[in-house]
């Protein structure tokens, strides 16, 4: 199964810099024709500042699940169209343990927390939890289907380990 959200994380993309431009050419079409009113720019400014806050807090990224291949590779960035940070894993099938699916601010921010379990170089179990990915822009149906995955992976580490 692969997943992603390219299409809404194009959205957001586009969202940011049309928002700069509105702000940009409010200031533009203030000082071009006087005549019209403070209170346009003023009206202007600030809903480029709320949105852009809200684009700021809800931090959207890109999102990408493939699980065709044994290791399944997650790959994620952030929207805002500067200063991009790519990030990409591999994770085992055998060795995902768990997952949380976090929801922040009344629930316009979700994140996906995976905590894989293995056997180290001591011969000691250890956990270890990725940072957190963001999926805001997943809509509820996608999300289901990623839990699904993730869960069908989980039960069947659990029978595999149980068997033994």
């Amino acid at each position: 199964m692969y997943t992603d959200n390219l299409l809404s994380t194009s959205k957001y993309r586009l969202a940011y810099i049309v928002t700069f431009l509105l702000s940009i050419g409010s200031f533009i079409y203030y000082y071009v024709d006087r005549p019209h009113p403070l209170s346009l720019l003023v009206a202007g400014i600030i809903f480029a500042v709320v949105f852009l806050f809200m684009l700021l807090v809800l931090r959207p990224s890109f999102f990408s699940f493939c699980d065709e291949k044994d290791p399944i590779e997650i790959r994620t960035y952030n929207a805002f169209p500067i200063m991009r940070q790519h990030v990409a894993f591999s994770i085992k099938k055998q060795l995902l343990h768990k997952y949380i699916i976090k929801k922040q601010l009344f629930g316009l921010r979700r994140t996906l927390s995976i905590t894989i379990r293995g056997i180290n170089k001591q011969r000691e179990v250890e956990e270890f939890t990725y940072p957190a990915f963001n999926i805001s822009s997943f809509s509820i149906g996608e999300v289901e289907q990623l839990e699904k995955q993730l869960n069908h992976y989980i039960n069947a580490n659990l029978e595999r380990k149980s068997h033994k």
